[in-house]
């Protein structure tokens, strides 16, 4: 009866031991001791147990892992069906793209405000533009004029008088940023007939665009 006694003891103190081994490990792989560094990489031991809840479990890192590698393996089994190029369709493309001609360039000076005598769209257009004159009146009237030019203005300025030989008064102006010049003239004579260009000095050089005539009051 002793000995029985004895048996159980022993039997009872091992299964304790061996149970609370085994009770021991579970709870140090569950309370985060041991986590993965990376994605099926090393593991790593002594993590504090308030950071594993950053750190996926080591079930689901291999599961990716293995869903990682299973799709590179995938990569070597895609091909490309080359047929295509030896199809008539394919074969019976034809190159229909339109060659583009070279055009003339435009206005040389874009911003210059438009109207009845804007500069031709022709590499050939003048210059120097005389616009039409503005707020006549007996004594005075605003002469106008415009510059198209990529050259270096250095003057602008107007030339005006009773005939069209006769062009001796001149009136400096200044040009503005879009290429425009104007100038009040005053001390005209009513009811007479005047003439006037638009002049500028370009690279040193006089260009004047066309003779314009008005009228005063």
């Amino acid at each position: 009866m002793k000995n029985k006694y004895n048996k159980f003891l022993i039997v009872s103190t091992v299964f304790l031991l061996v149970g609370g081994v085994y009770l021991y490990s579970s709870n140090s792989l569950n309370s985060g001791e041991i986590v993965p560094v990376a994605f099926g990489a090393a593991l790593v031991s002594n993590i504090p147990s308030d950071s594993p809840s950053t750190i996926p479990t080591l079930g689901d890192d291999i599961s990716s892992d293995i869903a990682f590698l299973t799709t590179l393996v995938s990569l070597k089994n895609i091909t490309m069906d080359t047929s295509i190029f030896e199809s008539s369709g394919f074969n019976s493309l034809k190159n229909n793209s339109v060659r583009i001609e070279p055009v003339k360039p435009g206005r040389i000076n874009p911003f210059a405000p438009i109207s009845a005598t804007t500069v031709s769209m022709e590499s050939t257009a003048p210059v120097v533009i005389t616009e039409e004159p503005s707020d006549i009146t007996d004594k005075s009237a605003v002469l106008n004029g415009i510059v198209n030019s990529n050259g270096v203005v250095t003057d602008t300025y107007f030339q005006y008088g009773a005939t069209v030989q006769g062009l001796t008064q001149i009136v400096t102006s200044k040009q503005s940023l879009v290429g425009t010049f104007m100038n009040n003239i005053i001390g005209l004579t009513p009811k007479t007939t005047y003439f006037f260009k638009a002049c500028a000095k370009i690279n040193n050089l006089a260009n004047c665009g066309d003779v314009i005539s008005f009228t005063t009051n």
